[in-house]
């Protein structure tokens, strides 16, 4: 082993050593979402009310089950409460607050066609902004939440296996074929692109 090659291991170690405690929480997050009970550990029980409601409108239930039936609540709550550092908690909750002024009364209390219409105006108003936005605005809420729903939802059994194609064993190769034919036209975790 020459210099170089010690000096990438050795460089691989540190990364693994910086990063591995992060992955192990997002896992722990994800355990905690599938078995966890309902009262969250980081937010209060209305933020965590708001913060499902968000979720649930993000990626609702349809022909297959939504965010909240995967527990993607609790995975947040607990991504907060493990992974995040305190300065990004008290970022998040900032933007929460600022989310729930939006709208000019409690976001619980409005009907559905108005909670949606708010989470959407935001959303586009944070994509518009790109990399000027304000971290701890209303639409910076939105867009961290559906950031935190999408990995949540597509690590959980329901997002793997009912929306996304999955494959415990897959077969052989086959280069070229239609995406119709490939795993009945679903897409594949990569694929994946959220509009809400």
């Amino acid at each position: 082993m020459n210099r170089r090659e010690w000096l990438k291991c050795m460089s691989a170690l540190a990364v693994g050593a910086v990063a591995a405690p992060s992955l192990l929480a997002v896992f722990d997050a994800h355990a905690a979402a599938q078995n966890g009970g309902a009262t969250p550990q980081f937010f209060s029980k209305a933020q965590g009310d708001l913060v499902a409601a968000v979720v649930d409108i993000i990626i609702p239930r349809s022909d297959t089950p939504g965010a909240v039936d995967a527990g993607v609540p609790r995975f947040i709550d607990q991504m907060f409460k493990d992974v995040y550092t305190p300065e990004e908690q008290q970022r998040y909750l900032h933007a929460l607050a600022a989310f729930e002024k939006e709208s000019g009364k409690p976001f619980l209390q409005l009907d559905a066609a108005r909670r949606k219409a708010l989470v959407v105006k935001l959303h586009e108003q944070a994509l518009a902004k790109g990399k000027d936005l304000e971290p701890a605005s209303a639409p910076a809420f939105v867009l961290m939440t559906k950031k935190l729903a999408m990995l949540g939802f597509f690590m959980s059994e329901p997002g793997c296996t009912q929306v996304l194609q999955y494959a415990a064993v897959p077969g052989g190769y086959q280069g070229d074929i239609p995406l119709s034919k490939a795993g009945n036209g679903k897409a594949w975790a990569v694929e994946t692109v959220l509009r809400i």
